[in-house]
């Protein structure tokens, strides 16, 4: 296989392997394939939002909500039970 890289990323590459980082320019690629690898199947890629789609377009944040409405709903009673165990909350005026 043969790679075209652009000079900036090649003499990084080769710096690395000149500092003892990789035994070889080979090891160097590879290691940084696993990592490209490894970061694509990690996360999804982003969605793409149809360029007219204005005011129409979903909110990513209630979206997010929507989701996962199970831990909104636990993160919500945790706020309420904290806001109880406050003392301050407890004094007359």
């Amino acid at each position: 296989m043969t790679i075209q890289l652009p000079p900036y990323i090649e003499s990084s590459l080769q710096a690395a392997v000149d500092g003892g980082r990789f035994a070889s320019m080979d090891e160097a690629m590879t290691e940084a394939a696993r990592l490209l690898l490894r970061e694509l199947t990690r996360k999804p890629p982003p969605a793409a939002s149809p360029p007219d789609a204005g005011e129409d377009a979903p909110d990513p944040i209630l979206g997010l909500m929507r989701d996962d409405a199970d831990l909104m709903d636990e993160i919500v009673a945790d706020a309420y039970r904290r806001r109880r165990e406050e003392k301050w909350r407890d004094i007359d005026l």
